[in-house]
């Protein structure tokens, strides 16, 4: 049986002086992730010794334009994410990915900090944020330190954050120009599944052809990556002179350079490349 004691703060300075004075200390916002593993009594929570509350925290709330970036705080939730006017204008793929995660309930629960820090490898709003090179900022008694989402989430479910650190924001940079996008997710069923591979691709398009192209691929590779030998394929190509067969082909040998061959490697294989496929005609169509 677990046994913690259940803290609350009620704003950030008393949050960070907590994790600074004591140690075993978990954080909850949303809470969707974590009511789930004391309910099954998961052992990755089987040490701690806190439970601290941060979900009142003021002003971690905030979507906000800061001219060359968007601000999302980390208790930002998705359903915040779906409603924002500012997200829709300027960065409408991070819409698309908060659409397709779980039930109406969890969107309104779950928060992007929450997101994030879990670290799962098929978390649909990190894939997103990896393909528009998001950074995450945190905060600690010590200070703050900027880190790219790229490198905060390190392996499954492990991240880079310190004990004594709260995530209060990631910075999303806009990109230049008008831009396309597309977000794609397999599933099991059709409703409040996990993705077993997701998807996001956003790209430029400059004289009908592909510009700074990100490929982000999650669950198909222990973190969500961008497949940068792809990117490097596509960019600056037509957008009407695309063999969508040996992109495809591309993008499945571009994840077993990384992976290796698995047990899931006959099944991942032609559903990255096929998924790439489908992205990449969505856009065409968008475009022309």
């Amino acid at each position: 049986m677990l046994e913690f004691q259940a803290l609350k703060a009620d704003n950030l300075d008393q949050a960070l002086k907590i994790l600074n004075e004591k140690n075993k200390v978990e954080i909850v916002a949303g809470g969707t992730d974590m009511l789930v593993m004391i309910n099954n009594e998961s052992k990755d929570i089987k040490d701690i010794e806190y439970l601290l509350d941060i979900s009142s925290l003021k002003r971690l709330n905030e979507i906000k334009d800061y001219g060359e970036y968007l601000k999302l705080g980390a208790l930002c939730t998705h359903s915040d994410i779906i409603k924002s006017d500012l997200i829709n204008e300027k960065l409408p793929l991070l819409k698309k990915a908060a659409k397709v995660i779980g039930s109406t309930q969890i969107r309104n629960r779950g928060t992007v900090g929450g997101n994030i820090n879990n670290a799962s490898p098929a978390a649909d709003l990190v894939t997103a944020l990896i393909a528009l090179d998001a950074s995450v900022v945190l905060q600690s008694t010590d200070g703050k330190r900027e880190l790219p989402l790229s490198e905060f989430i390190t392996e499954p479910y492990k991240t880079n954050r310190k004990e004594n650190e709260i995530m209060i924001e990631v910075k999303v940079p806009y990109l230049k120009g008008k831009c396309c996008n597309s977000y794609q997710k397999v599933k099991r069923r059709q409703a409040v599944a996990i993705a077993r591979i997701n998807l996001a691709v956003i790209t430029g398009i400059r004289d009908n052809k592909f510009n700074d192209i990100r490929i982000a691929f999650g669950s198909a590779t222990p973190t969500a990556i961008r497949f940068k030998k792809i990117e490097e394929y596509l960019n600056g190509k037509p957008i009407n002179k695309i063999n969508f067969e040996e992109v495809a082909n591309k993008t499945g040998e571009e994840m077993v350079s990384i992976t290796g061959t698995r047990w899931s490697t006959p099944y991942k294989k032609p559903v990255v490349g096929n998924l790439l496929k489908r992205a990449l005609k969505e856009i065409i169509k968008e475009v022309q």
